[in-house]
């Protein structure tokens, strides 16, 4: 379910008042000044309105991070930054969108590690490849997966969703955010490690997917969302995909615990410019972002949906980038999974 966003300064129809243009600049300055990010002058970036695309259907996941951190960026640069949501071939559309706009800093994406690396590996032909067509700029945040079922599927663990599996080989269905998603990826990892046949049917992106398991026409989902989306009793969570408990939500056992296999793989959602960004221009984003993160109550909105906001900055990102890649390709191979 998507943040709540608040617009920062909006840019005036007509010309505001000199008093009123001197306040907003002092107030835009002190707040740069105070989290490392010089005052852009009036022909430095951002000198627009900034679109931040989602390649999601709102209430996602994906909308979270990106209207939260919109909302930051708007307060600290006093300039719009403006969340768009371009769904379709599951993170695909919006991504190629943007790496074919021009690299000027007013077109940015906010996605996460299955748009981004699993459909760059699954996908044949590849649809992009995440360092060489987009420019990382941060990490905003990592979370683990948790394996939720419909609420009226005899099932309390993951070890009974195997045995119940086994015992109906191709019954039970699993949906994800689409095909070659990161949840695709957890569901043919999940059937590759139990031996199952869980039949997978993409959805339009994790919002509509959890639904249809809230209304019982999906078994099963690996992905965040199906957490915040557990309060009403539609849908049980089972276990966490993370190595160990969340601090968080200690109540949630592992996979393993919960008598499953160890899926741990950890989702990451981050921000992307197309190829060639200015240096200088990433360098204030990554300023902007470490305020928006220290900021307490924006640390509480992550953790109570699962995600740890830690960060990592451009050079960090693309070293985590090319790591999970390998990982990402080696499970592929094994799981044997190719999308057209």
């Amino acid at each position: 379910m998507p943040a709540p966003t608040r617009r920062g300064p909006a840019l005036p129809d007509a010309p505001a008042s000199p008093a009123r243009r001197a306040a907003l600049a002092a107030g835009a300055g002190t707040l740069l000044v105070a989290s490392g990010v010089r005052p852009a002058r009036a022909d430095t970036w951002p000198a627009k309105p900034v679109t931040i695309v989602s390649p999601y259907n709102p209430g996602g996941t994906n909308d979270v991070p990106a209207r939260i951190f919109a909302e930051g960026y708007e307060r600290l640069f006093g300039q719009r930054f403006l969340v768009r949501n371009q769904p379709g071939a599951a993170g695909i559309v919006g991504s190629k969108a943007v790496s074919a706009a021009p690299a000027d800093g007013y077109t940015l994406l906010s996605t996460n590690s299955g748009a981004m690396l699993v459909q760059s590996v699954v996908k044949n032909p590849s649809p992009y490849h995440p360092l060489r067509q987009f420019t990382p700029i941060v990490k905003f945040v990592h979370g683990a997966n948790f394996i939720g079922v419909n609420g009226d599927l005899p099932v309390k663990t993951v070890g009974e969703l195997v045995a119940l599996a086994k015992k109906e080989p191709g019954k039970l269905n699993y949906s994800s955010s689409g095909s070659g998603s990161f949840g695709n990826l957890l569901g043919e990892y999940f059937k590759v490690k139990t031996g199952t046949d869980i039949v997978h049917v993409p959805g339009k992106g994790s919002a509509d997917a959890a639904l249809e398991m809230k209304a019982g026409r999906i078994h099963v989902m690996f992905d965040p969302i199906v957490l915040p989306q557990s309060t009403d009793g539609r849908i049980r969570v089972l276990a966490t995909t993370s190595r160990t408990r969340l601090a968080t939500h200690p109540d949630i056992p592992t996979s393993e615990e919960s008598g499953g296999p160890d899926i741990s793989i950890d989702a990451w959602f981050g921000l992307f410019a197309p190829p060639g960004l200015p240096a200088d221009v990433v360098a204030k984003l990554e300023a902007a972002t470490k305020t928006v993160i220290d900021d307490p109550e924006v640390k509480k909105k992550f953790l109570a949906i699962g995600l740890v906001p830690e960060m990592s900055g451009a050079a960090a990102f693309r070293t985590r980038i090319e790591s999970d890649l390998a990982l990402m390709t080696d499970i592929v191979a094994k799981a044997k999974i190719s999308v057209e």
